[in-house]
């Protein structure tokens, strides 16, 4: 082992005398200090102001160590060999899977200092100018409560979109040929209807019209709160979009369990509970006026026993604007139940775990491609890579089908989704904004999926490549 910790500390040292990954240092100085200092909010809350410095700094953090780590993971492995360096170590007694996990190791120890520096340092930052700043002491606790938090998310039981599309379309097409009209087959009209069919059921499942209620159910809930449950939405009014929302007018309603006994047999038996009974009960006296297209929160408190025996929260929204609107809720945004779980320190560095998978990945793929080609066409092999994960989850997820075309792209990319790595899917900044608990499970997917699944064959691929290369063709010009 003497010899690999050799080569990690060989590999640390020329990484800092390297000038790209100085610029890159500076970079990631100018993130840490500058950004949260200059920050401004948006409409001057104090929530605001944490999600946009968190927003900003850890994103602007997050995507200088990648780009720190692809370069670096590519040249350390490349410049020794072609500074031949390389060709007088492997007359020692050290393998050169060795010596490619010595060197990945290296650049990852680097990365991961770097990264906790940076994180603790802007987790410091961000606080301090939280506190400094002359927020309202409701801003300032509602920021504590909603947003310095880790809470676990619940969200409501969806519909079979899928299955309900294909069952109406079933019905749709009888009807039509009952009707006597014709019907075309082709897989591409097919899908297209299939797509539309999809589209009415999700907008019919999402939208609230006048005078009428809308009923989510939410499972998974612990049966013994100790902790308020808090309900987060956001609706809109007319229409699904940022501008031209309005004041409007809502009621929320929640079911209480309440068991039915049933009666004993003799005096010598015990009731027992047949089952529970839903009573609804009101969360304000009266509809209350809200801003559509903005975040809302009501408090739920574990007094009410608002759980039932199968860990399910039933609530019910009722529609009452005034102008007759229809309202709508985006499956992102809600309704959905919150927990907290821990505090915001800990969901943070929970967050900063996930950023360092992501580095482990990129340093990973940055030697795989360094150890067998030259630095620029490495460095063009590993963005290129990634990009084709970012293009390929757009394409997966269209549902708009005009022509072949996009029946080609959207195919091709859930192909590609089985061998890439969409870098997207390791942002957790939104998350942290939102006080929204960065889940160890979501952690474990993260790794097993993109980690275990993709790049670990990859860099196995790399290591047997570089095992094999022939050090004596490698000459410079």
């Amino acid at each position: 082992m003497r010899a690999f910790f050799a080569i990690v500390k060989l590999t640390i040292r020329n990484a800092i005398r390297s000038h790209i990954f100085q610029l890159l240092l500076g970079l990631l100085l100018i993130c840490v200090f500058a950004i949260p200092n200059v920050v401004t909010a948006g409409d001057g809350s104090a929530a605001e102001f944490i999600r946009i410095s968190l927003l900003y700094s850890s994103s602007a953090v997050a995507t200088v160590l990648a780009l720190s780590s692809i370069w670096l993971g590519c040249y350390v492995m490349n410049n020794d060999i072609e500074s031949y360096q390389l060709h007088m170590v492997i007359t020692k007694p050290v393998s050169r899977p060795k010596i490619w996990l010595a060197k990945w190791c290296g650049v990852v120890l680097i990365h991961l200092v770097l990264l906790l520096f940076a994180g603790t340092v802007i987790y410091g930052i961000v606080l301090a100018q939280f506190y400094r700043r002359d927020f309202s002491p409701e801003d300032r606790a509602r920021v504590e409560n909603e947003v310095l938090v880790g809470r676990r998310v619940f969200w409501p039981d969806r519909p079979d979109i899928e299955t309900l599309a294909r069952e109406a379309l079933r019905a749709k097409v009888a009807r039509l040929e009952a009707e006597g009209q014709r019907v075309d087959t082709t897989p591409q009209a097919q899908e297209k209807m299939l797509s539309d069919m999809r589209k009415e059921i999700l907008s019919a499942w999402s939208s609230v019209p006048p005078e009428t209620e809308m009923t989510w159910v939410f499972s998974g809930l612990p049966q013994e709160l100790t902790r308020p449950l808090y309900l987060r939405y956001r609706m809109y009014i007319d229409k699904v979009a940022t501008e031209g929302q309005r004041m409007t007018r809502g009621l929320w309603r929640l079911g209480i369990p309440q068991p039915e006994p049933e009666t004993a047999a003799n005096v010598f038996e015990q009731n027992r509970d047949r089952g529970y009974r839903l009573n609804v009960y009101n969360l304000s006296l009266y509809p209350e006026q809200l801003m559509s297209g903005e975040f809302h929160e009501k408090t739920l408190s574990p007094e009410w026993k608002m759980v039932g025996p199968d860990g399910k929260v039933r609530l019910a929204y009722v529609n009452f604007d005034e102008l007759g609107g229809t309202q709508y809720f985006q499956p992102q945004d809600g309704p959905k139940l919150l927990l907290r779980v821990c505090g915001f320190a800990e969901n943070y560095y929970r967050g900063l775990l996930v950023i360092a998978l992501e580095l482990m990945i990129l340093a990973g793929l940055g030697c795989a491609a360094g150890g067998v080609l030259t630095l620029p066409t490495a460095i063009f092999v590993v963005i290129s890579y990634l990009l084709f994960g970012s293009f390929a989850s757009f394409m997966a997820e269209t549902t708009f089908f005009g022509n072949a075309a996009d029946y080609i792209g959207y195919y091709v990319g859930k192909l590609l989704l089985l061998v890439v790595i969409p870098v997207q899917q390791f942002g957790v900044t939104d998350l942290l904004a939102g006080g929204e608990l960065v889940e160890f499970s979501l952690i474990g997917r993260l790794f097993f999926a993109y980690f275990v699944l993709r790049a670990l064959p990859l860099f196995l691929v790399g290591i047997y490549l570089y095992r094999r290369r022939e050090m004596g063709l490698v000459v410079r010009k």
